[in-house]
């Protein structure tokens, strides 16, 4: 249903649903990665509609979610979560960056952006790649032109580029420190 409202009252927003190399999956991400042939995916984003607190089930040891990530991306492919913001000290960055490095072997990032209607005005996302090809998420692959017409945008972009894309993993010196 949210899918629809967005199209519904955010048509510039929600566009790519109907790009051939999209696929949508809203369901239980560990229910639906169990029957995930192994290597199956380049890149799989996850939008946890609600934050992640210091007792999600994704942080419990026993959570096989990133486990069963890992399995359904191919070699060096990307996972992208949220990682909460770097402001809200009861969620442990440090503790879900470790488990990550841990299990996907490859890249391991943390970057923010600025989002005025989340709570600390900052939101976190935490970027891993599966061993195989290093991933370089800090410098694009391409350079991103404000004035090009990006695959389905209807329009230039109006707030993204290389500069802020590169900025997006510049921490503050405590933050600098959880993540290294």
């Amino acid at each position: 249903m949210l899918v629809d409202v967005y199209k519904k009252f955010f048509p510039d927003v929600a566009i790519g649903y109907e790009d051939p190399r999209v696929t949508l999956h809203i369901k239980d991400g560990t229910a639906f990665c169990k029957y995930v042939p192994e290597g199956t995916y380049d890149a799989i984003i996850v939008d946890a509609f609600d934050p992640i607190k210091p007792d999600h089930e994704l942080l419990h040891d026993e959570s096989p979610f990133f486990e069963l990530v890992r399995k359904a991306l191919r070699p060096g492919g990307v996972m992208c979560i949220q990682a909460e913001s770097i402001w809200f000290h009861s969620f442990d960055v440090e503790e879900l960056i470790a488990k990550c490095r841990r299990i996907f072997r490859g890249s391991v990032d943390y970057a923010w952006t600025i989002v005025p209607a989340y709570p600390s005005g900052v939101i976190g996302f935490l970027l891993c790649s599966k061993e195989g090809p290093y991933v370089d998420f800090r410098n694009p692959t391409n350079p991103i032109d404000p004035n090009y017409n990006y695959g389905v945008a209807k329009e230039p972009l109006k707030f993204y580029n290389s500069e802020v894309h590169m900025a997006a993993f510049c921490l503050p010196s405590f933050a600098k420190k959880m993540t290294n």
